[in-house]
């Protein structure tokens, strides 16, 4: 390799380019849109939780995770299996809605859009590929077991499965 060559890590294979989130509007909101379907309110160039009276009115514009989950299009799947899930179902569950409030503190669009059974296993899915990966990341570091990741960069997501 020449001297002063640089490889970039796209070049190495490690990080492809993310597509931009497709619910996000392409041009900024006016300052103080609210949600209609969950009343967020739009401030400062994103989307916040206002307590008081202005988030008591509802605007016309869905906020880019309810969106998502209007569309049934998760940014996140996570996948809970093995036999261990059956007997800890309670506290697992737990540590799965704790990190949904843990996150919404920081950013109110990462929710969990739906919580099911499949197969004896659960299937969580949430509008923020971070969310997921939140999620999966404390049950490993909480009940330890085997934890994968599959990013799909092109569609913007993630799929987490945690067996134990």
């Amino acid at each position: 390799m020449p001297r002063g060559a640089r490889i970039t890590m796209e070049e190495k294979g490690q990080m492809t380019a993310r597509s931009p989130e497709p619910y996000q509007p392409k041009r900024g909101l006016p300052d103080g849109t609210v949600c209609k379907g969950c009343g967020i309110v739009y401030h400062n160039k994103r989307w916040q939780i206002v307590e008081g009276s202005v988030a008591a009115q509802k605007g016309d514009v869905l906020c880019p995770a309810c969106q998502r989950i209007v569309g049934e299009d998760p940014a996140g799947v996570v996948t809970l299996s093995g036999p261990y899930l059956a007997q800890h179902r309670e506290e697992i569950m737990n540590t799965v809605k704790q990190q949904e409030v843990k996150h919404r503190e920081k950013n109110p669009l990462g929710r969990i859009m739906e919580i099911r059974e499949d197969n004896g296993g659960i299937v969580v899915t949430t509008t923020e590929d971070k969310l997921a990966q939140k999620i999966g990341r404390e049950l490993y570091k909480s009940q330890r077991g085997e934890l994968h990741y599959k990013w799909s960069h092109d569609q913007r997501m993630v799929r987490v499965d945690w067996t134990r």
